[in-house]
């Protein structure tokens, strides 16, 4: 992994030691911790974006780093160190390891001088992971080597072969794809290349979804220009504009995006089914509805209806389709979130299991006496729990049956009911976030 230098670099350092500070004192996602440190700062977009990939970088790499810390501590134990030595050090053996920074450079910022954290980050880096985990049962050779909790490793080996485990737990260590689409409700939409050519951005068209477009260099000059801000260009991943087409819209449609916020998908929906159409959006969470709220204002979505609503209890009936885009585990977006891997274990999975299935047997149970309601179920998620297990699950208790999603990506994990009637995408294989899609219909 490269960087370009800024000439700050001292302040980057700074910073990246602050957000990681704060990230062992309560942790979080990273890029939230790193938009408050970088708030008061004065430092160039230049440093900004070192500063985000040193700190970002670590929490990437966190179960790999904090192995080599383990083994240049010798008889020390890593649970000794104070949040900013651990900071420091984390912070020094990703840069040499990774960035090829030497111990001198970084003596300043990160060791002080201190002899001691010197020969600690010089043992780290010089610890040989292929050699030193060799013995190591699979699942925990693979973590240490691949920077993935054992847990979500061992599930990934019991549904996939073990080439495409290994393709994906890289990708997630990569850098993620980016698809650009423009905002139908705003004027001048159909001259999305022309606009992205003039930003100084270089795209190309997606070859299954048209009027979406793969970013292929320059995303900082969309993010940082005025459409992107007024909302004229929207940043929509793939495979969650591929779950809005999974609902086989057409126009006039009244539908119902039933976890709505932040509202990307309910826009898109919204923009398929007008002029005649319209979307009830329904988000339990106060913070979140006022942010989808602004948004949707933002992008002059009229046909939207926004509610503060428990999804569970079904506070909507009068639609046809439905959307649930389930709370989940995010493990589908470990690029570019890589904190959620470190808070999965299987407690906190238990208890995501659990709201996703009230939900599913809320909405269910409220339309079981309207028949032909088609009700799509998505999670941003690589796990077997929160995709094919769920569905198994809803099939044996509900009068429902599996339609095609209508689609491109794979089948879903083998051994399940669904298996061959649901889609999975990956980022390794379909250059997308991972999630699984599936479609169904309640019947009589």
């Amino acid at each position: 992994m490269d960087t370009d230098t800024p000439k700050n670099v001292g302040g980057a350092r700074a910073n990246a030691l602050r957000a990681l500070e704060e990230y062992h004192r309560k942790p979080r996602p990273i890029m939230s911790i790193l938009r408050e440190v970088e708030t008061s700062s004065e430092y160039s977009n230049e440093t900004r974006v070192h500063t985000n990939s040193l700190a970002a970088g670590v929490i990437k790499h966190l179960n790999t780093i904090d192995f080599l810390i383990a083994r240049g501590l010798g008889a020390r134990k890593p649970s000794q160190l104070d949040g900013r030595e651990r900071s420091r050090l984390r912070l020094a053996v990703f840069e040499c390891r990774w960035f090829g920074t030497t111990l001198d450079a970084l003596s300043d910022e990160y060791l002080k001088d201190d002899t001691r954290m010197v020969s600690v980050v010089r043992k780290a880096i010089e610890v040989d992971i292929e050699r030193a985990t060799q013995r190591f049962p699979e699942a925990s050779k693979l973590s240490v080597r691949y920077s993935h909790p054992s847990f979500m490793v061992e599930t990934l080996l019991n549904n996939l072969p073990e080439a495409d485990v290994l393709e994906l737990l890289k990708a997630n260590n990569g850098e993620r794809h980016y698809y650009i689409r423009a905002n139908k409700f705003k004027e001048g939409h159909e001259n999305m290349p022309a606009i992205a050519s003039e930003l100084g951005a270089t795209i190309e068209p997606d070859a299954d979804i048209q009027g979406l477009y793969k970013v292929t260099g320059n995303i900082a000059k969309i993010v940082g220009s005025k459409p992107f801000r007024d909302g004229n260009i929207l940043i929509h991943d793939k495979a969650s504009v591929l779950t809005v087409h999974a609902l086989n819209l057409k126009l006039g449609d009244v539908v119902w995006d039933s976890c709505a916020a932040p509202g990307q998908k309910t826009q898109l929906i919204a923009e398929q089914v007008i002029p005649n159409g319209r979307v009830v959006a329904s988000e339990r969470y106060t913070d979140r509805l006022r942010i989808a709220r602004e948004r949707s204002s933002l992008l002059e979505s009229a046909n939207v209806e926004w509610l503060h609503a428990d999804a569970s209890k079904s506070p909507v009936r009068n639609v046809r389709k439905i959307l649930i885009d389930a709370p989940c585990s995010s493990t589908g977006t470990l690029n570019r979130h890589p904190y959620y891997k470190w808070r999965l274990n299987k407690q906190t999975l238990l208890g995501i299991m659990s709201v996703q299935n009230k939900i599913l047997d809320g909405i269910i149970q409220s339309f079981a006496g309207r028949p032909g309601t088609e009700i799509v179920y998505a999670t941003c998620s690589v796990l077997p729990h929160e995709g094919e297990s769920q569905i198994d699950s809803v099939l044996s208790r509900h009068k429902i049956e599996l339609l095609d999603p209508g689609i491109p990506g794979s089948n879903g994990y083998p051994g399940f009911e669904c298996s061959k009637k649901v889609c999975r995408l990956f980022p390794h294989k379909h250059a997308t976030s991972g999630f699984f899609i599936a479609r169904f219909r309640i019947t009589d």
